[in-house]
């Protein structure tokens, strides 16, 4: 039955990974465009999409379950949120993820470090195109708003933006040890994440409500809606500014001596748990002889 659960984890991880990746990207769309409250083709397509995809979560899910894998309550998981899926882990360890040109790699140190640096540049990048979308849309407002083709693509540049910065999130919370405490160290990214989500969330609760009544206290919640909205957009300035911080040489190396310190910490913990040990194992080899005399003179006076 392994050997079955092998083949699926190898046929099943490249597709699975892009089409989570897809899900993502139309995820994103539908996200910011009904945030815009867009009456487009656009967020048709997304939602379509989404409607498309879903499926196969639950094909391997199912498939996971009737082959018995250690690891199938994962793939439930990732039917309730499918973007957890990008880099599920292996089922049978549990210790190698698949990524693309990389292929089933073991989860070390260097590779989250090589991880690491393979979406430092591309995401500062995205992250500055976050100043001229804030241009476009401050400047442009009356156009964006009167044009639903502009609000669109408005909407679909921020969503691009989140989708990148959601992706990376995913990709290391699913490779890191320590996932709370890199969730602690990244609050912004979290919050850049979460922030359109409960607009979204909102504004369902918002449109159920008023499909049951009319509400004359609506306005006061959408408003609240687009107070989330103008906080997700200074998170996202704030992201930029903590990249462009993080490219400094000067606070870099500070960074690293501290983790420096933090490792060394370790190493002395680990040193003193390794004597502690060895002269454990020291006294007992030194008792032995002792018992068996004992156990020579007991024998001898029976």
């Amino acid at each position: 039955m392994n050997q079955y659960i092998k083949k699926v984890d190898q046929l099943a991880a490249a597709p699975m990974f892009f089409g989570t990746v897809l899900f993502l990207v139309f995820f994103a769309g539908t996200l910011h465009l009904f945030n815009v409250e867009s009456p487009g083709i656009a967020l048709d397509i997304c939602n379509w999409c989404l409607f498309l995809i879903y499926p196969l979560f639950i094909i391997e899910a199912v498939t996971h379950i009737a082959l018995g894998s250690p690891r199938w309550k994962f793939n439930l998981l990732y039917c309730l949120i499918p973007p957890l899926r990008i880099c599920a882990r292996d089922q049978m360890t549990g210790r190698a993820i698949w990524f693309p040109i990389l292929a089933w790699q073991e989860v070390t140190p260097e590779f989250r470090e090589r991880i690491r640096k393979s979406f430092s540049v591309p995401l500062l990048l995205i992250a500055l195109l976050v100043l001229p979308l804030f241009a476009v849309e401050l400047y442009w407002q009356k156009q964006i708003e009167s044009s639903a083709m502009l609000a669109d693509l408005t909407a679909i540049a921020t969503g691009f933006i989140w989708f990148a910065f959601t992706l990376e999130f995913i990709v290391m919370i699913s490779i890191e040890e320590k996932r709370l405490e890199y969730c602690r160290k990244h609050w912004i990214d979290l919050a850049v994440i979460c922030l359109p989500m409960i607009a979204f969330m909102r504004a369902l609760r918002i449109t159920g409500l008023l499909r049951l009544q009319q509400l004359t206290k609506s306005a006061r919640v959408f408003r609240l809606k687009s107070l989330i909205m103008k906080l997700y957009r200074a998170m996202l300035v704030l992201e930029v500014v903590n990249r462009l911080m993080h490219r400094n040489p000067e606070k870099s190396i500070a960074r690293l001596e501290v983790l420096l310190a933090e490792k060394e910490k370790e190493v002395e913990e680990i040193k003193k748990r390794i004597s502690a040990l060895s002269e454990r194992i020291a006294i007992n080899y030194s008792e032995m002889p002792e018992q068996q005399e004992i156990q020579r003179e007991n024998r001898r006076a029976a």
